[in-house]
């Protein structure tokens, strides 16, 4: 058996917003083919400080043998007023909404830096995710742009809710709405 190459494991609100934020945005940036002087990478900061103290809030993180983060996924329990949650919701129908939202994870992130891609972390950080919560559905953005990131989903039986939809932050980029029925 060959030697293990790689590290995930859960990680705390505090060690994600906190001491691995810098190693967050070097993988988050790297994802998404942005500079780290990027205004993308530049507010993520905030972002994943702030969703870090949010109800439910579940991380797991992957890590190479010199304990460099190179992987993460988050999420946490969809509530009423969150802007991504308010924003999603309002195309969708009444039935619509009751269904994949009156028991929702959000699941917000999942990143895995170009260097560590190719050996199924993206899997792991995915299945392990979907599986912390105990939730009914869960739901996620993913950019259009994103080939990797829909084969993944598509394949662990996330479904189209919105096939095109546009944030106001984001005009130009088209994402769409998956759901996942968890239980």
């Amino acid at each position: 058996m060959p030697p293990r190459r790689f590290e995930v494991r859960p990680l705390s609100p505090d060690e994600l917003g906190g001491r691995l934020l810098d190693q967050a945005l070097w993988v988050f940036g790297g994802a998404l083919g942005f500079p780290p002087s990027h205004g993308r990478v530049v507010g993520f900061a905030d972002t994943l400080r702030r969703h870090a103290g949010y109800g439910g809030f579940r991380a797991f993180g992957a890590f190479n043998l010199r304990k460099r983060l190179l992987g993460f996924s988050y999420g946490y329990t969809s509530v009423p007023g969150l802007w991504w949650r308010e924003q999603v919701a309002a195309p969708l129908s009444a039935e619509q909404r009751a269904e994949w939202f009156s028991d929702a994870f959000e699941f917000a992130e999942l990143h895995v830096h170009p260097s560590a891609q190719g050996h199924h972390l993206g899997s792991q950080l995915h299945d392990l995710l979907v599986h912390s919560h105990s939730h009914r559905t869960a739901l996620l953005t993913v950019m259009h742009r994103s080939t990797r990131a829909r084969q993944l989903y598509t394949s662990r039986g996330w479904q189209p809710l919105i096939q095109e939809l546009r944030f106001y932050t984001e005009p130009q980029t088209p994402f769409s709405l998956l759901g996942l029925r968890t239980r």
